[in-house]
């Protein structure tokens, strides 16, 4: 069998203590005396569902016993938030308890970046993310408006680049209307989580202002009558990520627990829509997204597509297919 052909390993495990041998699984050894950057969501102001500082206090502590230089990283949003300046996000962060007497590192916010070109489009990866060769990924598993879930893949892919690159990517997902094709039958309109499109009798509006190309009504219309600015967000997102993780070292920890309805970047990220399930762990990007997500539909089928309206499992594919990791996977109880 070749290498490629090789399922990729994910580690399970339901307490946070065994976070020390899962991670020996991976090599931390190789993390001994390298500067590493641990790539999360700090969260949204008023937002309870981010993974939690008590948690990544025990990545930390594993890193510092291995002689490695750990750091909490993030880069600046889009939206109109405190976290969309530096300063803004570091008293969140500092809010949420990620600061260093808690944890035992610094956190470094970043609002500049490195182009970085992948499949002809150019992402800013952050100027700090860019430099560094080892890295650990604390995803939080949960829904989201515009991907339908949110893991690994989302949390390097937008939250890995600058303003500059997320807003290429949401532009890139706005709708182009196609006149000829639409039937008005106001699906569009019903599923766009803005209120951005009205639909009456035979006509079609949009509120550009309104819009934030997440590319939901282009996943719901079934005849063709809107497409895509450039592509879709999840393509995005995957491109985005291998951007961000090409040729280094990374180990990718989703936190599956908390699963709420929308992203921790929403203040009110609505109610759990599922039961805790634990933490996954691979050196691959694609296949830990697909266990974490393979083993809620276990329990609560098809929740992130039956809630926002849009096939979670886009994410992964486009992963597989841009060569950014494998879907094919060992599921291994720690």
């Amino acid at each position: 069998m070749g290498e490629k052909d090789r399922l990729k390993k994910v580690l399970f495990f339901k307490d946070p203590n065994r976070i020390s041998d899962a991670l020996q699984g991976f090599g931390i050894d190789d993390y001994s005396g390298k500067q590493t950057l641990i790539k999360l969501h700090m969260g949204e102001v008023k937002n309870k569902y981010f993974s939690k500082p008590e948690f990544v206090k025990l990545v930390v502590d594993v890193l510092l016993r291995k002689s490695a230089k750990p750091f909490l990283y993030d880069t600046t949003v889009l939206y109109n938030s405190r976290r969309r300046y530096v300063e803004g996000y570091g008293k969140v962060a500092d809010m949420h308890g990620f600061k260093d007497e808690n944890i035992g590192c610094g956190v470094i916010i970043d609002d500049e970046g490195i182009p970085v070109v992948v499949e002809g489009n150019t992402y800013f990866v952050g100027n700090k993310l860019y430099e560094v060769k080892h890295i650990v990924g604390i995803s939080h598993f949960k829904g989201h408006i515009a991907s339908g879930m949110g893991a690994t893949i989302k949390n390097f892919g937008m939250g890995g680049v600058t303003r500059e690159s997320k807003k290429f990517m949401h532009h890139g997902c706005k709708p182009i209307f196609n006149e000829e094709n639409c039937c008005y039958c106001g699906v569009c309109s019903e599923v766009c989580p803005f209120e951005a499109i009205e639909v009456k009798d035979e006509s079609w509006n949009i509120k550009e202002d309104a819009c934030f190309g997440c590319g939901v009504c282009i996943e719901n219309c079934k005849y063709d009558a809107i497409s895509y600015v450039r592509n879709d967000l999840s393509y995005f997102l995957a491109c985005s990520t291998k951007a961000c993780v090409e040729k280094k070292k990374v180990i990718y920890i989703n936190d599956v627990n908390r699963i709420a309805r929308n992203c921790d970047c929403d203040p009110d990220s609505g109610p759990i829509i599922c039961p805790d399930i634990g933490y996954f762990m691979s050196d691959d990007p694609v296949a830990v997204d697909a266990a974490s997500l393979d083993s809620i539909n276990k329990v609560k089928p098809d929740v992130f597509q039956d809630i926002n309206k849009v096939d979670p499992y886009k994410q992964i594919r486009y992963g597989e297919k841009i060569g950014l990791g494998s879907s094919s996977y060992e599921l291994i109880n720690l």
